[in-house]
């Protein structure tokens, strides 16, 4: 196999050899970042170079590219259009790079490369600050907007030994776990939901234990949001609660996070005190809350959200 070739960059000549590893790739999240339903509709509205960097990084577009092009077009058969493909972080100038030297592999040497034995790979999509302006080329503010790999570094050493993000993400066959693209990313979620009487009010006591993560939950996403709801017997809603991370975007101010935080302890417990008689509760994973009403339409439910409870308020248990 010729290495030299540009070719090396697809997904597709890496597969011929490691089949099962591009197989697991090809569910994965990295491998739909640019395909994703949620980002191409909000590439359509702000088609910008900044968002594809992290979401198609091979792409060979400049700042002045029309950006609005490629909606219609969707060259989905280029090779940037495999989003985060093997190239994105193991080729580099034709050459292959890896965790450690490897000179037995028939068709190409790996070179090592230390950023596998941290986070700086992840961060670079992972970690960022808002943007300032984005011509003619990107500046950033000091205000973090998406802040998983800052979370990681303070809390990823209290569930790894070696705090890398990939020791939780990315297991046998470069599986990608626990991301919004996996169904059972909260098996090991519990819920319970308990009411009493007291006087005239309802109190509705909600338990979630989950395990240990490197860093806080909902992470990543701004409109991400994790829900809880009271329902009265006609489904009003008559309490909520947000789990999240509100900025006000004129000024860039952290409004509140309320965010969990499953490093120092994995269960939380909060009370909630209704006038009406409770009926039903829910929790729910929104991936686009503030928006969901603009995208009902253009995407299924599953796409939208997760339900992972509904059920009577008086004492039930839910494990997930």
């Amino acid at each position: 196999m010729d290495i030299s070739s540009n070719h090396w960059n697809s997904t597709k000549d890496c597969e011929r050899c490691h089949k099962s590893i591009s197989q697991s790739h090809q569910k994965s999240a990295h491998a739909n970042a640019w395909k994703d339903p949620i980002f191409q509709i909000a590439f359509q509205k702000e088609p910008r170079q900044w968002c594809m960097n992290c979401h198609a990084p091979l792409h060979p577009f400049g700042p002045k590219f029309e950006f609005s092009k490629l909606i219609q077009s969707q060259p989905n058969k280029e090779t940037w259009a495999e989003g985060v493909n093997c190239a994105v972080c193991h080729v580099r100038d034709n050459e292959i790079y890896g965790k450690h030297n490897r000179d037995d592999i028939k068709d190409h040497r790996v070179i090592r490369d230390e950023v596998f034995s941290n986070n700086s790979l992840c961060n670079n999509c992972h970690l960022f600050h808002f943007p300032q302006k984005h011509f003619p080329e990107v500046e950033y503010t000091n205000v973090i907007m998406q802040g998983t790999g800052s979370e990681a570094d303070s809390m990823i050493s209290k569930v790894t030994k070696t705090e890398l993000c990939v020791n939780c993400h990315l297991k046998n066959n470069h599986k990608l776990n626990g991301t919004v693209f996996d169904l059972d990313w909260m098996d090991n979620w519990k819920v319970d939901v308990a009411t009493t009487a007291k006087d005239k009010e309802h109190l509705v006591q909600l338990t979630l234990k989950f395990p240990k993560m490197g860093h806080k939950f909902p992470t990543g996403d701004l409109f991400r949001s994790l829900v809880f709801r009271i329902f009265d017997k006609n489904q009003n809603v008559i309490s909520e609660y947000r789990f999240e991370r509100k900025m006000r975007l004129v000024d860039l101010y952290e409004i509140r996070d309320t965010r969990l935080s499953p490093n120092s302890d994995t269960k939380f417990t909060k009370s909630f005190l209704v006038k009406e008689i409770p009926d039903e509760c829910e929790l729910v994973y929104h991936l686009q809350l503030p928006i969901e009403h603009e995208l009902i339409g253009h995407l299924s439910e599953f796409g939208l959200k997760r339900k992972i409870f509904r059920d009577n308020c008086f004492k039930k248990t839910n494990k997930m």
